[in-house]
C-alpha cells in the first residue's frame, strides 16, 4: 500500500499542493487541480485522485510525474536563486537540489524495486497485487 507520508518526503496531497502552486482568489479546487495536472503531464482526475489518496500505489505512473514535477519545481527554485546570488542563497540553493534529487531517487527505488502485493488502480477498478479485484473496492 502506498503511504502517504515517506520519510524525508513530503505526502503525495503536499506535492500535488506544490505543483499546483498557490491558490489565487478565482481558483476553486477543481481549477487549482487542473493546474497541477497540467504541469505533472497527467489527467484531472488522476490529480483529483492523488490528492484525496485514491491512487495508492507509489509506483503508478500519475504518482511518479507528479514527484517529478515536484523535482522539477525544486530545480527552478534553486536556478532563480542562483541567478539572484548563489554565493548568498548556496545553502537553500542545496537544500532544493537535495529535495529534488530524493524524489527522483525515491522514483528509480520504487521502479528498480517495487513491493511485493502492493495494490493499485487499473482501469477505475481497485486491484491487489496479482491483478485480482479486492473485496469491497470498486
Amino acid at each position: 500500500m502506498f503511504r502517504k507520508s515517506v520519510p524525508g518526503s513530503a505526502s503525495v496531497r503536499e506535492l500535488v499542493a506544490l505543483v499546483a502552486g498557490p491558490r489565487d482568489w478565482h481558483d476553486n479546487r477543481k481549477s487549482w487541480l487542473a493546474k497541477a495536472a497540467h504541469r505533472a503531464g497527467i489527467s484531472f482526475r488522476q490529480a483529483k485522485a492523488l490528492f484525496y489518496g485514491e491512487i495508492n500505489d507509489a509506483t503508478h505512473r500519475s504518482a511518479r510525474l507528479m514527484r517529478d514535477a515536484a523535482a522539477e519545481h525544486y530545480e527552478q527554485l534553486a536556478a532563480s536563486l542562483a541567478a539572484r546570488d548563489a554565493d548568498f542563497h548556496r545553502q537553500h540553493i542545496e537544500a532544493y537540489l537535495d529535495l529534488a534529487r530524493s524524489l527522483r531517487r525515491l522514483d528509480r527505488a520504487r521502479v528498480n524495486h517495487p513491493s511485493p502485493g502492493q495494490g493499485s488502480y487499473h482501469h477505475g477498478a481497485r486491484t491487489g497485487g496479482h491483478g485480482t479485484k479486492e473485496a469491497g473496492a470498486g
